[in-house]
């Protein structure tokens, strides 16, 4: 078949929809149709990996996974964190040296790690663009054009992005490490971004970056990017960071598209990947409670938040396996202003430092029944993270097992359904946004976390987020946001975050704010022990050895 007579042809009859004429090239021609900088979408792909130590199953694996979301038509596809290669598993990755002169692996194979090669092979063969992670190796007695500060081995947690013809074209080492005391972050804080040939710009960055300043608000306000990748493997943590919360709360607050691959191991609480966009929330999106393997796959609008047909959103589990996975709990909730909650309507405000939380409620537990309690939490101060310490401000509520703050929060069973939060709102007061001109970014973000028993936030239609700064001042304002507080003197931020439909699930709901400017990385050279605890910690998660430790 003459293929560009059937183009020209078929441009004609479909010029006016750009999307129905790419969908009918590929029936007519067999030709895999990609997204093209006049499309107002492309297809993504992410995968939930499970956990195998075996790097040529990872290997073999991946490349199935890359053919099937070829097939699917995806333009791009995401695999998580420390999924591919580990322990002694090690990958040169000359991006300044010899593949600025060589960027294909496929096309010089002598050259380059098999790993490498393979993936770029792959990409090449599927015409699509694919993100892996890889524990990356280099020798600075023996580093081209790479910055070394000293004349030694360096192992960084990094990853690799190769485009349509399996050419490497961008390279990003993680810098801000959980633990991982073999490895050294970023040596310079560098940004990953790359653009595609259907006309996005993306920013990556892997793991626990997403809690920092650089690079997770950095990537997107530095360079007005709209597409984030991440890949992961999280440890979830309620009540504020679960993985699909806390995936879901950086689209809505950043209001990006947000491509996220997560690797599964559901015993030490890794799991939760999805395609996020913008204010709409999950176009699909997964949280196992068992082992799991899953490409997720869905068409993201160019502009976040902007769809125009349905889409599966979060994907539940058979109710039965929901234990499967291991939550932990954030240790600092003691040290939370708290009050509880009481059956029926009431107001009252918790006041810490610079933070006031207003809570208006109305709870109803129904008669003769024994559920959750709820309690109400506001804090303004730090919590340490890896030896980090983070600037935090927050205004919750969350589910307990009994009056005591110790016991919560509290994932109920279903069975325990019994209370009905009729009622939510909660109006905070904190510190105004920031703009930080030397990072060209904000340094305080505010998230808008849930979290329900069945693993996954509120939807977005179900609530209403409002920060007075983000109101312009010439708006016409709606209902609720007449309500919002606004000071445009700029001394105060308020907040609006409340329940536009009663809960009978709800495990927490509230306003997480990151004040990066109070961070302080302690920045302490490991230890010995440190390093052999690590070890042992890594050999546990990956060999399936139960060993009771933290990082």
């Amino acid at each position: 078949m003459d293929t560009a007579k059937v183009d020209l042809y078929l441009c004609y009859m479909f010029s006016w929809h750009q999307t129905t004429w790419s969908e009918h090239r590929q029936f007519y021609t067999g030709v895999r149709a990609k997204s093209t900088p006049q499309d107002d979408s492309y297809i993504a792909a992410v995968v939930e990996y499970e956990v195998n130590t075996n790097v040529s199953t990872n290997v073999h694996n991946y490349i199935n996974l890359i053919k099937e979301a070829a097939e699917k038509n995806a333009d791009i596809i995401v695999f998580p964190e420390m999924t591919l290669t580990r322990g002694q598993r090690r990958i040169l990755i000359p991006f300044h040296g010899i593949l600025k002169t060589y960027p294909i692996p496929a096309l010089n194979p002598d050259l380059y790690d098999e790993i490498l090669v393979s993936m770029s092979a792959t990409a090449r063969e599927h015409q699509i663009y694919v993100v892996i992670n890889v524990q990356e190796v280099m020798d600075c007695n023996d580093a081209p054009d790479e910055y070394c500060p000293e004349k030694k081995e360096y192992l960084f947690n990094t990853n690799v992005v190769f485009d349509r013809n399996g050419a490497v074209i961008d390279r990003y080492r993680k810098i801000n490490l959980f633990g991982e005391f073999t490895r050294t972050p970023a040596l310079k804080p560098e940004l990953g971004v790359f653009s595609t040939d259907f006309g996005v710009r993306f920013g990556h960055y892997i793991c626990f970056d997403l809690m920092f300043q650089v690079p997770a608000v950095q990537v997107v306000q530095k360079y007005n990017i709209t597409d984030v990748i991440f890949t992961t493997m999280w440890f979830s943590e309620m009540p504020y960071l679960t993985a699909v919360e806390i995936q879901e709360a950086y689209t809505y607050a950043m209001n990006v598209n947000f491509l996220a691959a997560g690797a599964n191991n559901v015993r030490v609480g890794s799991a939760g990947s999805g395609i996020y966009s913008g204010k709409a929330g999950s176009l699909i999106s997964i949280m196992p409670g068992v082992p799991t393997t899953r490409l997720l796959v869905a068409k993201v609008p160019k502009v976040p938040g902007e769809i125009k047909e349905d889409y599966p959103g979060p994907i539940r589990d058979d109710p039965k396996a929901l234990d499967s996975l291991v939550l932990i709990s954030d240790p600092s909730l003691p040290s939370h202003t708290s009050r509880p909650l009481v059956s029926g309507s009431q107001e009252f405000t918790l006041t810490t430092n610079e933070v006031s939380c207003k809570f208006t409620v109305k709870l109803q537990l129904k008669d003769g029944e024994q559920g959750p309690r709820y309690m109400a939490l506001a804090k303004d101060g730090i919590n340490t993270y890896s030896r980090k310490d983070l600037g935090v401000a927050n205004c919750a509520v969350v589910a307990c097992k009994n009056d005591s703050i110790k016991s919560c929060p509290y994932r109920f069973d279903m069975t325990q359904d019994n209370v009905v939060i009729e009622d939510l709102v909660i109006e905070m007061t904190s510190r105004v946004h920031h703009y930080n001109t030397s990072l060209q970014c904000d340094d305080i973000v505010y998230f808008p976390i849930s979290f329900t028993n069945n693993k996954f936030p509120v939807r977005p239609k179900n609530f209403t987020f409002l920060e007075s700064s983000k109101i312009s001042s010439n708006k016409v304002l709606s209902s609720c946001e007449n309500n919002l507080s606004k000071d445009f003197n700029g001394h105060k931020e308020h907040i609006i975050y409340k329940l536009n439909a009663p809960q009978t699930d709800l495990v927490s709901f509230g306003v997480w704010g990151r004040v990066y400017n109070r961070d302080v990385d302690h920045n302490k050279k490991p230890t010995d022990d440190d390093l052999k605890n690590y070890l042992e910690i890594e050999d546990w998660i990956y060999k399936k050895e139960k060993k009771e430790n933290t990082i």
